[in-house]
C-alpha cells in the first residue's frame, strides 16, 4: 500500500518541479532531499528501531508521513508551492523511510528462515516495485494530468492504510525490548564499530554504494530526458516508468531461483553489468521504445542486486543489531543518492542527459571490474 503511494509521489514530485523550474540542478534537488535523511539520520533511526516496539513505531511514522504529503497536496490545490516546500516534503518522507525500513527489514529474518531469505525478499521487492515503479507511476501520471494535487492525496491515503497493516504484521514479533542501559549515541558507536570491523560488509557497502551513485545520477534527471528528448509528458512519463518496471518485478520474482542457480557472487556481477550496460544503451538512444527496453534491463539488474545483497546482509548481521548496522550500511549506500543526484544535475547542465547516462554506465562497469576479486571473498567465504 505504501509503495503504491510512493509510486504516485515518484511521478508527481518531478512533474510538479518541471512546472516551477527548468533548471536541471533544481529538479535533481528532489532526489538530493529524498536521500539526505539516510546520510544524516540513518544511524539514529536504526538505533531507534532496535530499541522501540516496532509495531507502534511504524504506525506512528506512517501516520506522520500521511500528514506531510497531505499538507503538500493542499498547497498544490490552493496555492503554488515553492521548490523549498517540495524539498522539505521529500526530506520528511525520506526521514520516515529510514525508520520504517530499519524496522521492517529487521522483521523479515524473524519470520523467514535463512534458506528462504532470497525468495521472500524477492517477493517483497516485487510487491514494492509493483507499487513504486509500476502501478504507482502509471496511475500517478494519469491523475496528475487531471488534478495536480490528486497524487499527493492518494499517497496520504496509502500511508494511512499501510500504517495499520504494518502494525498488524509486526505486532506478533515479540514484546517491547527492555530499555537499554546505554544511550542512543553509545548504541550508534557500538553499531558503527561492529560494521567497520566486518570486512565483508565493508566490501559489499563499497560496491552497492557505487551502484547507488550511478543510478541516482541517471534517475535524478530522467524526467528531463523523458520530457525534452523523448517528448513525453504527464501520463506518458508515468507509463514509461511503469512499463520499464516490468523488468524489476520479473527479476524480483525470479531472484530466488537465480540466486540458487548462480550463487550470490555471480548474481551481483550479472546485476551490476545489466544496470551499467543499460545506462550506456539509454544514453545512446532518443527513441522511446529503446529507452523502455533499457530502463527495463536496468530495473531487472537493480532488483536482482537488491535482493541478493539484502539476503547477504540479513545473514551477516545479528538480529539484535540489525536495525542499526543495516542502517549504517544503507547510510553508506543511500547517502550516495544525493551525491549522485547532484553529479547528475551538474553533468546534465554541462553535457546534456544522454552523455550523463553514458558516463554513469561506464563508471559502474569500471567499479564492478575493480571490485570483482574482493566481492568473491564476500559472497563465497
Amino acid at each position: 500500500m505504501s509503495s503504491l503511494g510512493d509510486g504516485l509521489l515518484v511521478v508527481a514530485l518531478p512533474l510538479l518541479a518541471v512546472r516551477i523550474t527548468a533548471q536541471p540542478l533544481l529538479i535533481a534537488g528532489i532526489a538530493v532531499a529524498s536521500g539526505l535523511p539516510w546520510l544524516l539520520l540513518g544511524l539514529p533511526a536504526g538505533a531507534l528501531a532496535d530499541r522501540a516496539e516496532r509495531s507502534l513505531l511504524v504506525l506512528l511514522v506512517d501516520l506522520l508521513r500521511a500528514v506531510v504529503v497531505a499538507g503538500l497536496g493542499l498547497a498544490v490545490a490552493f496555492s503554488r508551492p515553492t521548490m523549498v516546500e517540495i524539498y522539505a516534503a521529500a526530506f520528511l518522507v525520506g526521514t520516515g523511510e529510514t525508520v520504517v525500513t530499519a524496522a521492517t527489514k529487521a522483521a523479515v529474518p524473524l519470520i523467514a528462515g535463512p534458506g528462504e531469505l532470497p525468495r521472500v525478499n524477492g517477493q517483497i521487492n516485487a510487491a514494492e516495485t509493483a507499487g513504486v515503479e509500476f502501478a504507482g507511476p502509471a496511475l500517478g501520471g494519469f491523475v496528475f494530468s487531471l488534478r495536480a494535487w490528486l497524487p499527493f492525496l492518494g499517497d496520504a491515503v496509502s500511508y494511512l492504510a499501510s500504517a495499520f497493516l504494518l502494525e498488524r504484521a509486526t505486532a506478533h514479533l515479540g514484546p517491547r525490548p527492555e530499555r537499554p542501559t546505554t544511550g542512543i549515541v553509545a548504541d550508534m558507536r557500538t553499531g558503527l564499530a561492529w560494521f567497520a570491523s566486518n570486512r565483508r560488509l565493508r566490501v559489499l557497502a563499497t560496491i552497492v554504494s557505487s551502484f547507488a551513485f550511478c543510478q541516482s545520477a541517471v534517475l535524478s534527471v530522467l524526467v528531463i530526458y523523458a520530457t525534452r528528448t523523448l517528448h513525453l509528458h504527464g501520463a506518458a512519463y508515468g507509463a514509461l516508468l511503469s512499463v520499464a518496471a516490468v523488468g524489476d518485478v520479473t527479476a524480483s520474482l525470479l531472484a530466488g531461483r537465480i540466486h540458487g542457480r548462480l550463487g550470490p557472487y555471480v548474481s551481483i556481477l550479472v546485476a551490476g553489468t545489466l544496470a551499467g550496460g543499460a545506462y550506456v544503451l539509454l544514453g545512446g538512444t532518443s527513441h522511446a521504445y529503446v529507452a523502455v527496453v533499457a530502463l527495463a534491463i536496468e530495473a531487472a539488474g537493480s532488483s536482482l542486486g537488491n535482493v541478493t545483497t539484502l539476503s547477504l546482509r540479513q545473514r551477516l548481521i545479528p538480529p539484535e543489531r540489525f536495525g542499526l548496522v543495516s542502517n549504517a550500511f544503507r547510510m553508506c549506500v543511500l547517502g550516495m543518492v544525493p551525491v549522485g543526484a547532484l553529479a547528475g544535475g551538474v553533468l546534465t547542465s554541462a553535457l546534456g542527459t544522454r552523455p550523463t547516462f553514458v558516463v554513469a554506465g561506464i563508471a559502474q562497469l569500471a567499479v564492478l571490474a575493480l571490485m570483482a576479486v574482493p566481492l568473491r571473498f564476500v559472497a563465497i567465504s
